[in-house]
C-alpha cells in the first residue's frame, strides 16, 4: 500500500513540470495555504488546486481542533468549487490529503491513514464549475458495512463495531481507466493482529463517471474466524 500511494502521488506531483512557473496562490484566504512542494495538490495546467486549512502549531492534539474543510478551487480568480473534506485535514497532521488527477478537470481526492486508504471522491470540473462529485468511498462501504453487521456482529455482537481498510501492495486502491474508476478496497476488524474474532472482506468495482454509480461490483466476504493469543 505504501509504494502504491507513493507511486499515486509522484504522479500527481510530477504531472506539472519541474520547469512550470509557480502556481498564482495570491487570491488564497490567510487560513488555507496551498501545500508546500511535498503537499501541493494542483491540476496538471496550476489552474485548479485543494487547499489546505492552516495548521495551528500550538495544539498538537491529533484529534482537535476541528478544521474548516480541505476546498477544491480555481486558483485565480479565486473561486470555491467544493468543500471535499470537513472538518478539514492540515499538512502535518496523522491522515493525509492526497489527490490524483485525471487530466485537467477530473480529480480524485483520498485520504491515507496509518493502514491504508479511508476516503475516495473523485470530482468533475466543467466550465470553471463543479459537474459532478463521485462519493465512491461512501457507496463502496455500504457493502462493507451490511456484511460487517449481518455476517459478523449478528454472531459476536459484544465485538467493537468499527473496521478497517488496509492497503494491499498487489493492486492498487484505484486507477482511472478513460471515464472508469478501478476500485479494490480491502477491510478487516483487527489489522493490528489482535486476537479474537476475525472479519474481513473485499470489493472490486469499476465506478462509471458516466453514470455516477457502480457499474460493476465483485464483492467478496472473508471467512470468519478466531486468532488465539498464542497465534500472535
Amino acid at each position: 500500500m505504501a509504494v502504491s500511494l507513493c507511486e499515486i502521488s509522484m504522479r500527481a506531483q510530477d504531472a506539472s513540470p519541474s520547469s512550470a512557473p509557480s502556481p498564482d496562490a495570491s487570491e488564497i484566504p490567510k487560513n488555507y495555504e496551498i501545500g508546500d512542494e511535498e503537499n501541493r495538490l494542483i491540476s496538471p495546467d496550476e489552474k485548479y488546486a485543494v487547499l489546505f486549512p492552516v495548521r495551528n502549531e500550538a495544539s498538537d492534539e491529533e484529534n482537535g481542533p476541528p478544521y474548516p474543510p480541505n476546498l477544491l478551487v480555481r486558483l485565480k480568480p479565486y473561486t470555491v468549487l467544493a468543500k471535499v473534506r470537513q472538518p478539514g485535514l492540515p499538512i502535518g497532521w496523522r491522515d493525509k490529503l492526497l489527490a490524483e488527477w485525471n487530466g485537467n478537470t477530473v480529480v480524485a481526492i483520498y485520504v491515507e491513514s496509518k493502514w491504508g486508504i479511508a476516503d475516495l471522491s473523485v470530482y468533475e470540473i466543467d466550465n470553471d464549475k463543479l459537474k459532478r462529485a463521485h462519493p465512491i468511498f461512501t457507496e463502496a462501504r455500504k457493502y462493507f458495512d451490511r456484511d460487517f453487521h449481518q455476517r459478523f456482529l449478528k454472531k459476536y455482537p459484544k465485538e467493537y463495531d468499527h473496521y478497517t481498510f488496509v492497503g494491499q501492495e498487489e493492486v492498487p486502491d484505484f486507477e482511472f481507466k478513460g471515464r472508469q474508476v478501478m476500485v479494490n478496497l480491502y477491510a478487516e476488524n483487527k489489522p493490528n493482529v489482535a486476537p479474537g474474532p476475525i472479519w474481513s472482506a473485499e470489493l472490486h468495482g469499476i465506478w462509471n463517471l458516466d453514470t455516477g454509480k457502480f457499474g460493476k461490483v465483485n464483492f467478496k466476504p472473508g471467512p470468519i474466524s478466531i486468532r488465539k493469543q498464542e497465534d500472535i
